[in-house]
Formats: structure tokens, C-alpha cells, sequence
């Protein structure tokens, strides 16, 4: 095996030495800090989230303004992380926990669709990670 390279005790799969679990069979590795609890890829159900789960949302996600010149596009939701209060129909009623980010918010987790309000105004879900609750709120 090469240097930086580890094998799955499991499926014999080889991986990175910092991976955390394997590509293959995602069986976790041991480490020294205790299990890892949350992976870093988006939430693929939202629906499944309970009060007091934490999450932050990934800038470039949400519901966007488009320049009707360049195309470029404006994202209205402001990312960091969040403590759910309640799941409603389309999306999620949340309060913000951190320095930037505080009060409650909606966050639209619907269909992408063009906003009844404004010709270039898009309704599009966020991209959402799960996170250990940062701090007390």
C-alpha cells in the first residue's frame, strides 16, 4: 500500500489516510475523537429534521435575483447556521445562532420556481448541512 493510503478492515476497499469513513461501503474508521456524527454532504431529506437540529446553509443556494442584462445572479438568503424551531409545508421555520445571524427566518426548501412578485425573482431550495449544535440558544 502507498504512503497516505489506508484499508478498509470491511470490504478491503483502499482510501485516503484522512478519510473518515469508506468510499465504498461507508463503514466508518476509528479516531481518536469519537465518532464522526454528521457527514458533509447536503441534507437529502429535509422533511426529517426535529426542533433543535442544527444546520448551515452553503452560500450560492436559495432563492436568487437575476440580472436581466448579464444573467448573473444575486442570492437573497443569508448562510451560516441555524437552529430548527418547526418543518412547515415548503421549507423550514428557523432561528439563527452565531454573531451574523440571529432572529427567526423562513427557509424556502420548496420547488424552483419564478417568484409571483418580481419577473427576474426565483424561489429555489437551499443547500443545508447538518452540524453539531454550536452553542446554547
Amino acid at each position: 500500500m502507498a504512503k497516505g493510503q489506508k484499508t478498509c478492515k470491511h470490504c478491503d476497499e483502499v482510501n485516503g489516510c484522512r478519510a473518515y469513513q469508506c468510499k465504498k461501503c461507508s463503514e466508518p474508521f476509528p479516531n481518536k475523537h469519537g465518532r464522526i456524527r454528521f457527514s458533509k454532504s447536503p441534507i437529502k431529506n429535509w422533511r426529517e429534521l426535529k426542533p433543535d437540529d442544527c444546520f448551515r446553509i452553503v452560500g450560492g443556494s436559495g432563492s436568487y435575483y437575476e440580472h436581466p442584462d448579464t444573467g448573473e445572479r444575486t442570492y437573497m438568503s443569508s448562510r451560516g447556521k441555524y437552529k430548527v424551531n418547526r418543518v412547515i409545508r415548503d421549507g423550514i421555520l428557523v432561528y439563527g445562532v452565531g454573531k451574523h445571524n440571529t432572529g427567526c427566518e423562513f427557509i424556502y426548501m420548496g420547488n424552483e420556481n419564478k417568484s409571483k412578485l418580481c419577473d427576474n425573482l426565483y424561489n429555489a431550495p437551499h443547500k443545508i448541512i447538518r452540524i453539531k449544535n454550536p452553542r446554547k440558544v
